[in-house]
């Protein structure tokens, strides 16, 4: 198991905050809260997590940082890759925040069914709408990490093909972005090797404490400098061979295919 440290006073206390100025809103019919705070999983390092959700009336003037800041004092502000709010308060204490109008609650039921606990997820619900959506999401199957092995192969093979066909153009910052791609396929293949998908959505959490001293090993090689990128490619290529043995159900390269990956990787040169 990883070093504990238990969640902060501050932690607890900005989340008694946001729960309290949730429920005295008046604009939010709806709302939860996800994440490791509802999964019993939380420490000291964790986010605070949440949805509201507003009448397409109210929401276009609802201004998340404004509201946050009526909490407590943001120190930074900024809409995420993925288009979510995400603040930092005090204590370096990350805070995401989904505003959504009350037409979406339904989406609800499209999510993973994955450390779902509607009892302690729930925060408001004016009319049972969102505890309803809760209980059919727990009732969906659960995730089944080996029904998608197939496809991670498949589309970890493709990352492949993509980066070496840019390194061999010359593009070694390009391919060594690719290379990320490229790991996280293989982390997976390896938790489904291993037996360990307690992490499926996030493979990498945890890595260190759920995964064998040979597997985080054979990860860690796969990082290094831009001049080592043919090697770094090769090294998993041949994980990626080894691991479509190792998966039950997986299909490994065409024969064509792993000729011409083979050969191109071949062209590029050094070997650790």
């Amino acid at each position: 198991m990883p070093p504990h440290r238990p969640v902060t006073p501050t932690q607890r206390e900005l989340d008694r905050a946001i729960r309290a100025a949730i429920r005295a809103d008046g604009r939010i019919g709806h709302a939860l809260a996800y994440g490791s705070f509802t999964q019993g999983t939380a420490d000291a390092f964790s986010d605070l997590e949440y949805y509201v959700f507003l009448s397409p009336a109210d929401l276009p003037s609802f201004d998340v940082r404004a509201w946050l800041e009526g909490v407590a004092p943001v120190r930074h502000f900024v809409l995420n890759d993925f288009g979510t709010p995400n603040a930092v308060m005090d204590g370096l204490i990350r805070v995401e925040l989904h505003a959504e109008p009350d037409t979406a609650l339904s989406q609800v039921e499209g999510w993973p069914n994955e450390n779902i606990n509607p009892a302690v997820m729930l925060l408001k619900d004016r009319d049972g709408r969102l505890a309803a959506h809760l209980t059919a999401l727990v009732a969906k199957e659960r995730l089944q990490p080996r029904a998608e092995a197939q496809l991670l192969h498949d589309r970890l093979l493709n990352w492949l093909v993509f980066g070496v066909n840019v390194l061999k153009r010359g593009e070694r910052v390009r391919a060594l972005e690719l290379l990320g791609w490229v790991r996280g396929g293989l982390l997976r293949l390896a938790r489904l090797a291993e037996g360990n998908t307690d992490h499926w959505l996030t493979a990498s959490r945890r890595a260190e404490w759920e995964l064998s001293a040979a597997t985080l090993d054979r990860y860690a090689h796969l990082t290094g400098r831009l001049d080592e990128l043919a090697t770094l490619y090769a090294e998993a290529w041949e994980w990626t061979q080894e691991l479509a043995e190792q998966v039950p159900g997986v299909r490994g390269a065409s024969p064509g295919l792993a000729r011409d990956l083979t050969a191109r990787l071949g062209s590029l040169g050094q070997r650790r």
